[in-house]
């Protein structure tokens, strides 16, 4: 794919995925304020859409379509150049869906009877929060923009593997930056 293409192709990707992400935390945001969501239903809803999603994955397979034409270009692309790692990571997300979903039902279980609602949280919390998720979201995918685009054929043996502990890692680092957030600004 020629240079210009590839740029303008991961720019588009970057802006639908975060006007995505930010339309969700609005939505949610908005339906906490508006319905006074308790806890324990937001972990049960959310893992009932990771596990369709995750299911739906693995019915899918190895197709590209999408409901958003920039993402069924990116998938197309991403395929040609991963080979079977695109077959890897595909199949692995759906795993990592199916296996978040079984702990947001957990999740859900253990805190039936708290009476807590997401309103009880504090805004600099949840503003934090959205702010880490656009800045992983972002960085995450910047490093795969560069990985991918600027790999050669058969250079991409084992990226998925690698990936996924940059990931596993990265996820670590962010939950104990949380923690330390929620330490000293929100437990004093």
């Amino acid at each position: 794919m020629e240079q210009a293409t590839l740029k303008k192709m991961r720019t588009k990707q970057i802006a639908v995925s975060n006007l995505i992400i930010g339309l969700l935390i609005i939505a949610f945001f908005m339906a906490i304020e508006i319905f006074k969501i308790q806890l324990t239903h937001f972990l049960f809803c959310l893992g009932i859409l990771m596990l369709l999603q995750g299911i739906l994955g693995f019915i899918k397979k190895g197709r590209t379509k999408s409901f958003i034409p920039i993402l069924e270009q990116v998938a197309i692309y991403e395929k040609e150049k991963l080979g079977k790692e695109w077959e890897k990571e595909k199949w692995l997300d759906n795993v990592w869906k199916v296996v978040l979903s079984g702990i947001m039902f957990i999740q859900s279980f253990i805190l039936q009877n708290a009476e807590s609602s997401f309103s009880d949280v504090e805004p600099p919390l949840i503003i934090f929060l959205f702010l880490v998720v656009l800045a992983i979201l972002n960085i995450s995918l910047l490093f795969r923009f560069r990985k991918i685009d600027r790999s050669t054929e058969g250079e991409l043996t084992g990226y998925i593997k690698e990936s996924n502990m940059m990931g596993i890692a990265l996820g670590f680092f962010m939950a104990i930056i949380i923690f330390i957030f929620i330490v000293i600004f929100l437990l004093p």
